[in-house]
């Protein structure tokens, strides 16, 4: 692990990274793009089932690539295996052997996905688009003057991705997928809508990321207005929660 780390682009759980260095990364280049008036095409998706569905094989391979001892993996193995899954309904239950996916809550599972999904990362690498991951959330990004160039690079991207799901038979859902075209442009001749999994990926306006509304002129508005409206609801919840002569006390309510 240490001669051959996670790729550089993955920012979940690891120290030194998180949500805020993945946010800052990927707005750097989409403030860029616009400031040199160029079209930034972003694609934000999310592997379905992550955690759950990897297979052990998967894993393993994956710790064996970055120099995990022989021995670390065939321990790693046997304690996935080994594991079964019990579901009771008043004098009933019934007990299976788990094939699939990492501990829930373990330590170790966070690390196994991270290796497992680096794999992709490279793949992606060096390619003209930039990717980055965020435990299952994996972010696509391809810059440039021509609309149809920028569309083509992430038509690759895609089929990369979809190469990598079917190798390690996971899959990532067409209709949660968002595409966002970053530009202060109000035409783009010769764009077209890039494909995944043979669905026409829908070009919207905005897009939800890691928590934060991603608006194509990055205006910040929509997210600044989803923020008020949160804070708006719980003020009028604690408001409701007491009056002049009942409920909840001052100082509890301060």
């Amino acid at each position: 692990m240490v001669s051959k780390p996670l790729h550089p682009n993955q920012h979940a759980y690891q120290a030194g990274k998180s949500v805020e260095t993945a946010l800052h990364q990927l707005m750097v280049r989409v403030e860029k793009a616009l400031d040199q008036q160029e079209l930034a095409l972003g694609v934000f998706l999310n592997i379905e089932g992550a955690f759950n569905s990897t297979s052990y094989d998967s894993m393993c391979v994956a710790l064996a690539r970055h120099g995990v001892n022989r021995t670390i993996v065939r321990w790693v193995k046997a304690t996935l295996e080994g594991r079964r899954a019990t579901a009771m309904l008043g004098n009933l239950s019934r007990s299976v052997a788990v094939s699939r996916g990492c501990l829930q809550g373990g330590v170790l599972s966070p690390l196994l996905w991270c290796l497992v999904v680096d794999e992709l990362l490279m793949r992606l690498s060096g390619g003209g688009v930039y990717a980055q991951g965020y435990a299952d959330d994996i972010c696509l990004l391809a810059v440039g003057k021509f609309p149809n160039t920028v569309s083509g690079l992430i038509q690759w991207a895609l089929g990369t991705v979809e190469a990598w799901c079917v190798e390690l038979r996971l899959s990532v859902n067409p209709d949660k997928t968002g595409l966002v075209a970053f530009t202060r442009k109000r035409k783009l001749p010769g764009f077209f809508e890039p494909r995944l999994f043979g669905r026409v990926l829908q070009r919207s306006m905005s897009v939800k990321y890691l928590g934060v509304i991603l608006d194509s002129r990055l205006t910040w508005k929509e997210h600044v207005d989803a923020k008020v409206r949160k804070a708006h609801n719980s003020l009028w919840a604690c408001r409701r929660a007491c009056g002049g002569a009942w409920g909840l006390g001052p100082r509890v309510v301060h």
